[in-house]
């Protein structure tokens, strides 16, 4: 299976979304989890490799920041392995060359501003029939703003995959554990994103 976190625009929580995700898949996957990075910048790889929590430590992490090196690694996997993507921000075609290998696309957003549109045009980049949904991050639940965002997209057809909390702690990189609220967050995505694919 091979899950790719895609976003256009940085800042949106693609990283911490790979990151989480792929800290589940190694909880509950018997086989090999790999962490692809994608992005030039190595953030999600320099977590994993900087990280104390156990979780990370069983990820195979493999920089991949152009497309050679990314079909390379996605050829590597075996049949049973997992792998998460996290893509680079601003690349649509490193970005679309990922999610034309996926089996299934997770989308991290934020609420407001020009966050529909550039998640929407991650969306138009899957390929007919290949699940895709949305993980809203560092969401205040409690406001008009994101009851209206989340209005919208299920009107426009969208799958609302999560909702991430605001919280400081969950995209707090190696120097901490992952955080309790963050894990129980992504755990509701990791299994959406699953059964979109059974």
């Amino acid at each position: 299976m091979i899950v790719v976190s895609a976003a256009l625009k940085g800042g949106v929580g693609k990283t911490t979304t790979s990151v989480y995700l792929a800290a589940l898949a190694a909880a509950s996957n018997r086989h090999g989890v790999t962490l692809i990075d994608a992005d030039s910048q190595a953030s999600a790889a320099e977590w994993v490799e900087e990280a104390t929590d156990e979780r990370l430590q069983r990820l195979n992490v493999v920089e991949a920041p152009t497309e050679r090196l990314l079909t390379k690694a996605l050829d590597k996997l075996g049949a049973e392995d997992v792998a998460i993507v996290d893509t680079p921000p601003g690349q649509e075609k490193l970005t679309g060359k990922a999610v034309d290998q996926a089996s299934v696309v997770v989308v991290p957003t934020r609420v407001g501003g020009i966050e529909p549109d550039r998640a929407q045009a991650v969306l138009d980049l899957v390929p007919e029939g290949t699940p895709a949904g949305l993980v809203i991050c560092s969401a205040r639940t409690f406001t008009r703003d994101y009851q209206e965002a989340v209005a919208d997209w299920e009107e426009a057809g969208a799958r609302i995959w999560g909702t991430v909390p605001e919280r400081v702690a969950i995209a707090a990189g190696p120097e901490r554990w992952l955080a309790f609220d963050g894990i129980e967050a992504y755990r509701d995505v990791w299994r959406k994103l699953q059964r979109a694919t059974r």
